[in-house]
Protein backbone atom coordinates (compact mmCIF):
# COMPACT_ATOMS: atom_id res chain seq x y z
CA UNK A 1 0.00 0.00 0.00
CA UNK A 2 1.60 3.35 -0.89
CA UNK A 3 2.08 5.55 1.91
CA UNK A 4 1.95 9.64 1.80
CA UNK A 5 3.49 11.93 3.43
CA UNK A 6 1.80 15.04 2.74
CA UNK A 7 4.04 17.21 4.80
CA UNK A 8 6.35 18.85 2.89
CA UNK A 9 4.85 17.94 -0.50
CA UNK A 10 1.77 19.32 0.80
CA UNK A 11 3.76 22.90 2.08
CA UNK A 12 5.36 23.15 -1.52
CA UNK A 13 1.81 22.47 -3.57
CA UNK A 14 -0.14 25.59 -1.91
CA UNK A 15 1.79 28.04 -3.65
CA UNK A 16 -1.68 29.65 -4.52
CA UNK A 17 -2.70 30.81 -1.45
CA UNK A 18 -1.35 33.44 0.67
CA UNK A 19 1.32 31.90 2.95
CA UNK A 20 0.20 34.01 5.58
CA UNK A 21 -3.09 32.84 5.26
CA UNK A 22 -2.66 29.69 5.52
CA UNK A 23 -2.79 27.50 8.43
CA UNK A 24 -1.73 23.53 8.75
CA UNK A 25 -2.69 21.01 12.10
CA UNK A 26 -0.99 17.54 11.12
CA UNK A 27 -2.02 14.43 12.97
CA UNK A 28 -0.64 10.78 12.79
CA UNK A 29 -3.22 8.90 12.11
CA UNK A 30 -3.19 5.31 13.87
CA UNK A 31 -5.35 2.78 12.46
CA UNK A 32 -6.10 -0.74 11.93
CA UNK A 33 -5.39 -1.69 8.38
CA UNK A 34 -6.98 -4.47 6.72
CA UNK A 35 -5.35 -7.54 4.59
CA UNK A 36 -5.55 -6.68 1.54
CA UNK A 37 -5.13 -10.64 0.12
CA UNK A 38 -6.82 -11.77 3.74
CA UNK A 39 -6.10 -15.53 4.71
CA UNK A 40 -8.95 -18.20 5.19
CA UNK A 41 -10.54 -17.27 8.36
CA UNK A 42 -9.76 -20.68 9.76
CA UNK A 43 -5.82 -19.65 9.76
CA UNK A 44 -5.34 -18.05 13.05
CA UNK A 45 -1.83 -19.97 14.13
CA UNK A 46 1.43 -19.71 12.17
CA UNK A 47 4.97 -20.88 12.82
CA UNK A 48 8.29 -19.68 11.39
CA UNK A 49 11.02 -21.84 9.53
CA UNK A 50 14.24 -20.53 8.97
CA UNK A 51 17.01 -21.86 6.54
CA UNK A 52 20.36 -21.41 5.55
CA UNK A 53 21.46 -23.39 2.32
CA UNK A 54 25.36 -22.47 2.73
CA UNK A 55 25.26 -23.32 6.51
CA UNK A 56 23.84 -26.84 5.42
CA UNK A 57 26.95 -26.85 3.16
CA UNK A 58 29.39 -25.75 5.44
CA UNK A 59 28.11 -28.72 8.08
CA UNK A 60 28.42 -31.28 5.28
CA UNK A 61 31.85 -29.85 4.78
CA UNK A 62 32.56 -29.93 8.07
CA UNK A 63 31.25 -33.66 8.95
CA UNK A 64 33.23 -35.09 6.38
CA UNK A 65 36.23 -33.24 7.29
CA UNK A 66 36.06 -35.10 10.29
CA UNK A 67 35.33 -38.71 8.60
CA UNK A 68 38.24 -38.02 6.40
CA UNK A 69 40.54 -36.73 9.07
CA UNK A 70 39.59 -39.76 11.04
CA UNK A 71 40.07 -42.20 8.03
CA UNK A 72 43.64 -40.36 7.25
CA UNK A 73 44.65 -40.88 11.06
CA UNK A 74 43.42 -44.52 11.39
CA UNK A 75 45.15 -45.35 7.77
CA UNK A 76 48.62 -43.81 9.41
CA UNK A 77 48.13 -45.69 12.52
CA UNK A 78 47.65 -48.69 10.58
CA UNK A 79 50.80 -47.80 8.10
CA UNK A 80 53.26 -47.24 11.43
CA UNK A 81 52.29 -49.90 13.15
CA UNK A 82 53.35 -52.06 10.14
CA UNK A 83 56.55 -50.28 9.65
CA UNK A 84 57.27 -50.61 12.63
CA UNK A 85 56.54 -54.43 12.56
CA UNK A 86 59.55 -54.53 10.46
CA UNK A 87 63.60 -55.41 11.52
CA UNK A 88 65.86 -52.71 11.31
CA UNK A 89 67.41 -54.64 8.07
CA UNK A 90 63.90 -54.53 5.87
CA UNK A 91 63.65 -50.90 6.27
CA UNK A 92 67.08 -50.26 5.57
CA UNK A 93 66.40 -52.60 2.52
CA UNK A 94 63.00 -51.65 1.37
CA UNK A 95 64.68 -47.55 1.42
CA UNK A 96 67.25 -48.57 -0.62
CA UNK A 97 65.36 -50.83 -3.60
CA UNK A 98 62.02 -49.30 -2.99
CA UNK A 99 62.68 -46.22 -2.20
CA UNK A 100 59.98 -46.42 0.76
CA UNK A 101 59.70 -43.82 3.59
CA UNK A 102 58.29 -44.00 6.92
CA UNK A 103 54.60 -43.36 7.18
CA UNK A 104 53.86 -39.45 7.13
CA UNK A 105 50.43 -38.04 8.97
CA UNK A 106 48.58 -36.29 6.25
CA UNK A 107 45.57 -34.25 7.54
CA UNK A 108 42.78 -32.82 5.18
CA UNK A 109 42.17 -28.97 5.19
CA UNK A 110 39.51 -27.99 7.92
CA UNK A 111 36.71 -25.93 5.59
CA UNK A 112 36.50 -22.80 6.03
CA UNK A 113 33.51 -20.48 7.06
CA UNK A 114 33.05 -17.91 4.75
CA UNK A 115 29.39 -17.19 5.27
CA UNK A 116 27.77 -15.75 8.53
CA UNK A 117 25.95 -18.19 10.03
CA UNK A 118 22.40 -16.80 11.61
CA UNK A 119 20.64 -18.15 14.50
CA UNK A 120 17.48 -19.76 13.21
CA UNK A 121 15.39 -18.42 16.34
CA UNK A 122 16.76 -14.86 16.45
CA UNK A 123 16.05 -14.43 12.81
CA UNK A 124 12.45 -16.12 12.73
CA UNK A 125 11.12 -13.95 15.85
CA UNK A 126 11.42 -10.77 13.56
CA UNK A 127 8.41 -12.16 11.86
CA UNK A 128 5.45 -11.48 13.87
CA UNK A 129 1.90 -11.32 12.28
CA UNK A 130 -0.42 -9.17 13.66
CA UNK A 131 -3.70 -10.83 14.68
CA UNK A 132 -2.40 -14.29 14.75
CA UNK A 133 -0.98 -16.85 17.46
CA UNK A 134 2.94 -18.49 17.17
CA UNK A 135 2.11 -22.18 17.01
CA UNK A 136 2.00 -25.47 14.76
CA UNK A 137 -1.07 -26.73 12.74
CA UNK A 138 -1.72 -23.12 10.71
CA UNK A 139 0.32 -21.45 8.25
CA UNK A 140 4.12 -22.06 7.86
CA UNK A 141 6.23 -18.94 6.68
CA UNK A 142 9.50 -19.84 5.67
CA UNK A 143 12.79 -18.02 5.40
CA UNK A 144 15.59 -18.77 3.52
CA UNK A 145 18.83 -16.63 3.54
CA UNK A 146 20.68 -16.95 0.23
CA UNK A 147 24.22 -17.02 -0.54
CA UNK A 148 25.74 -13.71 0.59
CA UNK A 149 27.48 -11.92 -2.55
CA UNK A 150 29.79 -9.19 -3.17
CA UNK A 151 32.08 -7.23 -5.60
CA UNK A 152 35.82 -7.27 -5.18
CA UNK A 153 36.60 -4.24 -2.84
CA UNK A 154 37.43 -1.19 -4.82
CA UNK A 155 40.51 1.71 -3.92
CA UNK A 156 39.24 5.10 -3.87
CA UNK A 157 40.47 8.35 -2.04
CA UNK A 158 39.37 11.76 -1.98
CA UNK A 159 41.66 15.13 -2.41
CA UNK A 160 41.60 17.53 0.22
CA UNK A 161 42.79 20.96 -0.41
CA UNK A 162 43.89 23.17 2.68
CA UNK A 163 43.13 27.61 2.80
CA UNK A 164 47.13 26.97 1.77
CA UNK A 165 46.18 25.16 -1.00
CA UNK A 166 48.18 21.81 0.04
CA UNK A 167 47.05 18.65 -1.27
CA UNK A 168 46.32 15.58 0.95
CA UNK A 169 44.65 12.68 0.60
CA UNK A 170 41.93 10.13 2.29
CA UNK A 171 42.09 6.60 1.26
CA UNK A 172 38.91 4.19 1.65
CA UNK A 173 37.42 0.91 -0.21
CA UNK A 174 33.76 0.63 -1.61
CA UNK A 175 32.41 -2.91 -2.30
CA UNK A 176 28.75 -3.73 -3.88
CA UNK A 177 26.90 -6.12 -2.01
CA UNK A 178 23.66 -8.33 -1.24
CA UNK A 179 22.11 -11.23 0.77
CA UNK A 180 18.44 -12.43 -1.15
CA UNK A 181 16.13 -13.39 1.50
CA UNK A 182 13.31 -15.86 -0.23
CA UNK A 183 10.03 -16.37 1.54
CA UNK A 184 7.02 -18.53 1.11
CA UNK A 185 3.85 -18.67 2.83
CA UNK A 186 2.19 -21.95 2.92
CA UNK A 187 -1.52 -22.70 4.04
CA UNK A 188 -2.46 -26.13 6.06
CA UNK A 189 -3.65 -27.25 2.91
CA UNK A 190 -0.38 -27.48 1.41
CA UNK A 191 -1.27 -24.16 -1.02
CA UNK A 192 1.65 -21.55 -1.45
CA UNK A 193 -0.11 -18.07 -1.16
CA UNK A 194 3.48 -16.01 -1.56
CA UNK A 195 6.85 -17.17 -2.39
CA UNK A 196 9.36 -14.08 -3.38
CA UNK A 197 12.47 -12.91 -3.12
CA UNK A 198 13.27 -10.11 -1.33
CA UNK A 199 16.24 -9.00 -3.68
CA UNK A 200 16.26 -8.39 -7.52
CA UNK A 201 19.00 -8.02 -9.77
CA UNK A 202 19.47 -4.26 -9.07
CA UNK A 203 19.19 -4.71 -5.43
CA UNK A 204 22.53 -4.20 -4.31
CA UNK A 205 24.03 -1.83 -1.65
CA UNK A 206 27.27 -0.04 -1.26
CA UNK A 207 29.44 -0.51 1.83
CA UNK A 208 32.03 2.58 2.37
CA UNK A 209 34.74 2.28 4.97
CA UNK A 210 36.12 4.68 7.32
CA UNK A 211 38.86 6.92 5.69
CA UNK A 212 42.32 7.28 6.26
CA UNK A 213 45.55 9.31 5.85
CA UNK A 214 47.43 6.39 4.03
CA UNK A 215 46.81 3.05 2.28
CA UNK A 216 48.95 1.05 5.02
CA UNK A 217 46.59 1.90 7.55
CA UNK A 218 43.80 1.12 5.63
CA UNK A 219 44.87 -1.73 4.74
CA UNK A 220 45.64 -2.79 8.38
CA UNK A 221 42.00 -1.92 9.36
CA UNK A 222 40.17 -3.66 6.27
CA UNK A 223 39.09 -7.53 7.76
CA UNK A 224 37.55 -8.72 4.64
CA UNK A 225 36.06 -11.27 6.41
CA UNK A 226 34.54 -9.04 9.37
CA UNK A 227 32.98 -6.48 6.48
CA UNK A 228 31.40 -9.11 5.16
CA UNK A 229 29.83 -10.36 8.60
CA UNK A 230 28.83 -6.95 9.24
CA UNK A 231 26.85 -6.03 6.17
CA UNK A 232 25.61 -9.47 6.15
CA UNK A 233 23.84 -8.87 9.31
CA UNK A 234 22.54 -5.62 8.25
CA UNK A 235 21.43 -6.75 5.60
CA UNK A 236 19.37 -9.89 6.76
CA UNK A 237 17.88 -7.81 9.47
CA UNK A 238 17.01 -4.76 7.32
CA UNK A 239 15.37 -8.02 5.03
CA UNK A 240 13.31 -9.35 7.99
CA UNK A 241 11.64 -5.95 8.88
CA UNK A 242 10.61 -5.81 5.30
CA UNK A 243 9.32 -9.39 4.80
CA UNK A 244 7.47 -9.20 8.03
CA UNK A 245 6.14 -5.23 7.15
CA UNK A 246 4.95 -7.00 3.73
CA UNK A 247 3.25 -10.14 5.42
CA UNK A 248 1.50 -7.86 7.71
CA UNK A 249 0.23 -5.75 4.91
CA UNK A 250 -1.13 -8.50 2.78
CA UNK A 251 -2.49 -11.26 5.16
CA UNK A 252 -3.01 -9.57 8.43
CA UNK A 253 -4.90 -6.86 10.38
CA UNK A 254 -2.52 -4.77 11.56
CA UNK A 255 -1.82 -1.50 12.88
CA UNK A 256 -0.34 1.49 10.86
CA UNK A 257 0.38 5.10 11.48
CA UNK A 258 -0.32 7.69 8.53
CA UNK A 259 -0.14 11.86 8.84
CA UNK A 260 -2.85 13.57 7.56
CA UNK A 261 -2.91 17.21 7.58
CA UNK A 262 -5.92 19.68 8.28
CA UNK A 263 -6.19 23.20 6.62
CA UNK A 264 -7.72 26.10 7.71
CA UNK A 265 -6.83 29.92 7.38
CA UNK A 266 -5.76 32.80 9.65
CA UNK A 267 -8.21 35.25 11.54
CA UNK A 268 -7.36 38.67 10.41
CA UNK A 269 -9.35 42.10 11.39
CA UNK A 270 -10.84 41.40 7.98
CA UNK A 271 -11.87 37.83 7.78
CA UNK A 272 -12.79 35.82 10.34
CA UNK A 273 -12.12 32.11 10.21
CA UNK A 274 -13.13 30.97 13.85
CA UNK A 275 -15.39 28.24 12.40
CA UNK A 276 -12.26 26.72 10.17
CA UNK A 277 -9.90 27.31 13.56
CA UNK A 278 -11.90 25.23 15.59
CA UNK A 279 -12.61 22.70 13.52
CA UNK A 280 -8.86 22.08 12.57
CA UNK A 281 -8.47 21.53 15.93
CA UNK A 282 -11.73 19.46 16.79
CA UNK A 283 -10.13 16.97 13.44
CA UNK A 284 -6.70 16.81 15.18
CA UNK A 285 -8.92 15.64 18.40
CA UNK A 286 -10.91 13.38 16.54
CA UNK A 287 -8.09 11.97 14.71
CA UNK A 288 -6.13 11.06 17.79
CA UNK A 289 -8.87 8.96 18.95
CA UNK A 290 -9.49 7.12 16.19
CA UNK A 291 -8.50 3.84 17.12
CA UNK A 292 -8.60 4.26 21.39
CA UNK A 293 -11.91 5.88 20.69
CA UNK A 294 -13.67 4.74 17.29
CA UNK A 295 -17.21 5.87 17.82
CA UNK A 296 -16.31 9.37 19.82
CA UNK A 297 -13.77 9.75 16.69
CA UNK A 298 -16.24 9.10 14.04
CA UNK A 299 -19.09 11.94 15.75
CA UNK A 300 -16.04 14.07 15.68
CA UNK A 301 -15.17 13.96 12.42
CA UNK A 302 -18.90 13.95 11.21
CA UNK A 303 -19.27 17.58 13.27
CA UNK A 304 -16.26 18.81 11.75
CA UNK A 305 -17.63 17.84 8.59
CA UNK A 306 -20.57 19.68 8.70
CA UNK A 307 -18.46 23.16 9.37
CA UNK A 308 -16.44 22.58 6.28
CA UNK A 309 -19.84 21.73 4.17
CA UNK A 310 -21.20 24.71 5.83
CA UNK A 311 -18.44 26.79 4.80
CA UNK A 312 -18.36 25.26 1.24
CA UNK A 313 -22.09 26.68 0.36
CA UNK A 314 -20.53 30.34 1.03
CA UNK A 315 -18.39 29.97 -1.62
CA UNK A 316 -17.30 32.96 -3.98
CA UNK A 317 -15.02 30.92 -7.02
CA UNK A 318 -15.01 34.22 -8.72
CA UNK A 319 -14.52 36.66 -5.83
CA UNK A 320 -10.39 36.28 -4.83
CA UNK A 321 -11.72 38.18 -1.60
CA UNK A 322 -14.67 36.48 -0.60
CA UNK A 323 -14.21 34.77 3.36
CA UNK A 324 -14.13 31.16 1.12
CA UNK A 325 -12.84 32.19 -2.65
CA UNK A 326 -11.87 28.98 -5.22
CA UNK A 327 -8.54 28.63 -3.29
CA UNK A 328 -10.06 28.51 0.48
CA UNK A 329 -12.45 26.38 -1.11
CA UNK A 330 -9.98 23.69 -2.87
CA UNK A 331 -8.25 23.17 0.76
CA UNK A 332 -12.10 22.28 2.30
CA UNK A 333 -12.30 20.15 0.07
CA UNK A 334 -9.59 18.06 0.80
CA UNK A 335 -10.20 18.38 4.64
CA UNK A 336 -14.00 16.54 3.05
CA UNK A 337 -12.10 14.04 1.30
CA UNK A 338 -9.78 12.80 4.41
CA UNK A 339 -12.83 12.64 6.54
CA UNK A 340 -15.00 10.62 4.28
CA UNK A 341 -11.31 8.30 3.61
CA UNK A 342 -11.77 7.58 7.29
CA UNK A 343 -15.32 7.31 7.78
CA UNK A 344 -15.06 4.72 4.72
CA UNK A 345 -17.52 6.77 2.55
CA UNK A 346 -15.88 6.00 -0.75
CA UNK A 347 -18.27 7.12 -3.10
CA UNK A 348 -18.19 10.28 -1.32
CA UNK A 349 -14.77 10.31 -1.81
CA UNK A 350 -14.99 10.03 -5.59
CA UNK A 351 -17.68 12.45 -5.86
CA UNK A 352 -15.80 15.40 -3.72
CA UNK A 353 -12.57 14.58 -5.83
CA UNK A 354 -15.01 15.19 -9.35
CA UNK A 355 -16.23 18.62 -7.52
CA UNK A 356 -12.57 19.73 -6.61
CA UNK A 357 -11.06 18.87 -9.82
CA UNK A 358 -13.78 21.53 -11.23
CA UNK A 359 -12.72 24.58 -9.03
CA UNK A 360 -11.75 27.48 -11.50
CA UNK A 361 -8.23 27.84 -10.36
CA UNK A 362 -4.94 28.33 -11.32
CA UNK A 363 -3.95 25.44 -9.86
CA UNK A 364 -6.69 24.06 -7.66
CA UNK A 365 -6.00 21.55 -5.23
CA UNK A 366 -5.76 18.33 -6.97
CA UNK A 367 -1.78 18.26 -6.70
CA UNK A 368 -2.20 19.01 -2.85
CA UNK A 369 -4.48 16.04 -2.31
CA UNK A 370 -1.75 13.46 -4.63
CA UNK A 371 -2.02 10.16 -3.55
CA UNK A 372 -5.37 10.64 -1.50
CA UNK A 373 -7.51 9.14 -4.53
CA UNK A 374 -5.11 5.88 -4.56
CA UNK A 375 -5.05 5.54 -0.43
CA UNK A 376 -8.99 5.60 -0.76
CA UNK A 377 -8.68 3.20 -3.63
CA UNK A 378 -6.59 0.99 -1.58
CA UNK A 379 -9.02 1.45 1.57
CA UNK A 380 -12.01 0.56 -0.95
CA UNK A 381 -10.28 -2.65 -1.91
CA UNK A 382 -9.32 -3.91 1.49
CA UNK A 383 -12.53 -3.55 2.67
CA UNK A 384 -14.34 -5.22 -0.29
CA UNK A 385 -11.48 -8.41 -0.08
CA UNK A 386 -12.51 -8.61 3.75
CA UNK A 387 -16.43 -8.49 3.37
Amino acid sequence: MKKLLLTLTLIGSIGFMHAQNVQRETVQVEYMSLPSEPLPASVTTYVVEVNQSYRDQYEAELAQWEIDTQMAQENYNAAMEAYNSKGTGAKILERALLDEKKPELVLPSKPVQTERVFDAGVTGSKIDLQGMTRSNGGAVVTIEIQYFEASAPEEKKDEIKDKEGNVSYKYYRTMQYRQPLRYTLQLPDGSVVVDEVLASSEGYTTYTSDKYASTSALNKAWNQTAVNNRVSQLSVEAGMEAINSILNDRYCVSKKIRPMTVYHAKTTKKVDYTDLNNAATDMTMAMEKYLSQPEEAKAGIQQCMKVWESALATADFDDKKARIDAKMAGLLYINLINANIWLENYDKVDTLFDEMRKLPTKKGAEGTAEGLDSFSEDQRRRKEANS
